[in-house]
């Protein structure tokens, strides 16, 4: 889950969207992760949906050159691990999924998160807090535009038309390096 924390804790994406997350809607070429489904735990059971809370949510999440690698391996590591299991694999295209295909439960993803902070000897807080609030700040201390922030994580409220020019993505690619040379610098992993 490492990887999926990173690009929580980066980006400020919501857990359910973590979990939803699909190849299909990956451009690792370009550094793009398209948020269109989620998963989520309703009545013990999990469903999927569509992501879009609202119509900012339904967007893409840039990522910088390093996340972007680091998922291209996870994918050649998934693909090796999808012929290991052959027929007992649950082929639901997901990027970030159990050993077997199967989608993680979101609120397995946050006791996961409480445990590791525990460990690490870090405050133990909400993963909402811990990925989209630290996402957020993380960009805001990079020196990274509100506007392009508030898009970034799902806030804004234009038509998705408009959030997706060239010019923005530039902007958005750009956010995303930003924010991870912050943290490399301040002698975090990413």
């Amino acid at each position: 889950m490492g990887l999926m924390f990173r690009v929580m804790v980066l980006r400020g994406c919501r857990r359910a969207e973590l979990c939803g997350f699909r190849w299909a809607g990956a451009d690792l070429d370009r550094g793009v992760l398209t948020v269109a489904r989620t998963v989520l735990q309703l009545g013990g059971k999990l469903h999927e949906e569509p992501a879009a809370k609202s119509r900012a949510g339904d967007r893409l999440v840039f990522l910088d050159a390093e996340t972007a690698g680091l998922l291209r391996g996870h994918k050649a590591i998934q693909d090796m691990e999808r012929d290991l299991a052959g027929p007992a694999w649950q082929d639901d295209d997901l990027i970030f999924c159990q050993a077997d295909g199967r989608p993680w439960n979101p609120d397995h993803v946050s006791k996961r998160f409480k445990r590791l902070a525990a460990q690490a000897g870090v405050p133990v807080i909400k993963l909402h807090e811990g990925g989209r609030h630290t996402g957020n700040s993380l960009m805001r201390d990079a020196g990274v535009d509100q506007e392009v922030r508030m898009r970034e994580v799902g806030h804004a409220d234009r038509d998705i038309n408009d959030r997706y020019t060239h010019v923005l993505i530039e902007a958005h690619l750009a956010a995303a390096e930003q924010t991870a040379a912050l943290v490399r610098e301040a002698g975090g992993t990413p």
